[in-house]
């Protein structure tokens, strides 16, 4: 009966402990899966370089796009969808 408990504790456990990573790992495909509808032919490029993961590359694109086109521009919206 106790290794019964002790094997339900420690999937519990396991469970609790990977959530945050499983979360992290399906954020990250849903960026990247927006990223690729929305990059042109260089973007995507430069993101085949990159070291990082989805969600820096589309921030530093949303930071890039508001750097040249001004703060809250209708051009940088679809870079603020990616991140979201």
């Amino acid at each position: 009966m106790t290794q019964i408990i002790g094997t339900i504790v420690a999937a519990l456990l396991m469970i609790v402990l990977a959530f945050p990573f499983g979360q992290d790992i399906y954020q990250n495909y849903l960026v990247r899966q927006r990223l690729g509808t929305i990059m042109n032919p260089a973007e995507r490029a430069e993101y085949r370089d990159w070291k990082g993961d989805a969600s820096s590359f589309a921030k530093r694109l949303y930071d890039r796009c508001e750097l040249s086109q001004g703060q809250g521009a209708v051009q940088c919206d679809r870079y603020r969808y990616a991140l979201q």
